[in-house]
């Protein structure tokens, strides 16, 4: 089954995003963004396995990690990630919100957190990415040391999240989150430049087979490495007219077991 959310994207900016959708709703594919830092990004996220309809929009979540890909000298936006959250619509809009994690003083950002809405319209069908980075999915799962790599928990909340560095040229992130009565694969990045003074970043986006829901997790390492301060993200599937309605944020407050 090819979904609709297969091909290339476009939002007002002038930035696409290039998708491949399988038949679970697992999502792998690249962004090319003309505002800010210019480059090519990994992107991966989950989405519900099915097109929308005029009763519900197609829920989904992205993780994006702001390191290009292409070849350009890192910059102050290299530290950072995103998590996107919002639907498909039967209109053929895609509305997200751009949960923007900042970590350095770059450009006119400071570190902190910046939301925006953003709306992506279907360009194409094509998808063409670049074969060797699709290959990075399909490495074997061995963790490489980082301060990410462990379990974080909340008690209270009865959520525990277990992440190990699996490519340390990338910043991909696999592991598991035990939340809301389910355990769930959780797959995503972690910004790798090194730098004492600049926090470590994470997007990370999984699935929730109980509720269908796409979840996404965005969020930064504390200065001490024992706490992983996060947004968890829960995108809905609504009709048009109750699109407010699409995106949910929660802030966690993780320790290192």
């Amino acid at each position: 089954m090819a979904l609709i959310l297969n091909g290339t994207w476009k939002n007002s900016y002038g930035s696409t995003m290039v998708l491949e959708v399988d038949d679970e709703g697992f999502i792998f594919g690249e962004y090319r963004s003309h505002t800010g830092s210019t480059g090519t990004y990994l992107v991966t996220g989950h989405c519900a396995p099915s097109d929308p309809t005029h009763e519900g929009g197609q829920p989904l979540v992205l993780s994006i990690y702001w390191r290009s890909i292409g070849g350009e000298e890192p910059d102050g936006g290299s530290h950072w990630v995103s998590t996107y959250c919002g639907q498909l619509d039967d209109n053929g809009h895609m509305t997200v919100m751009n949960a923007l994690v900042t970590t350095t003083s770059y450009q006119a950002f400071s570190p902190g957190d910046y939301i925006d809405k953003l709306v992506f319209t279907k360009q194409s069908d094509a998808s063409e990415l670049r074969t060797h980075n699709i290959a990075l999915l399909a490495k074997p799962k061995i963790q490489v040391a980082n301060p990410i790599n462990g379990v974080w928990s909340d008690k209270e909340q009865g959520v525990a999240l277990t992440l190990f560095l699996q490519d340390p040229e990338y910043g991909v992130v696999n592991g598991w989150l035990s939340y809301n009565n389910e355990i769930m694969s959780m797959l995503g990045f972690t910004d790798i430049l090194v730098d004492n003074n600049i926090l470590q970043s994470v997007s990370l986006s999984g699935y929730m087979l109980n509720t269908k829901q796409p979840i996404s997790l965005v969020g930064r390492i504390s200065q001490d490495g024992r706490a992983l301060v996060l947004s968890r993200w829960l995108s809905n599937s609504t009709t048009a007219e109750e699109a407010y309605f699409q995106a949910s944020s929660m802030n966690w407050e993780l320790t290192k077991n």
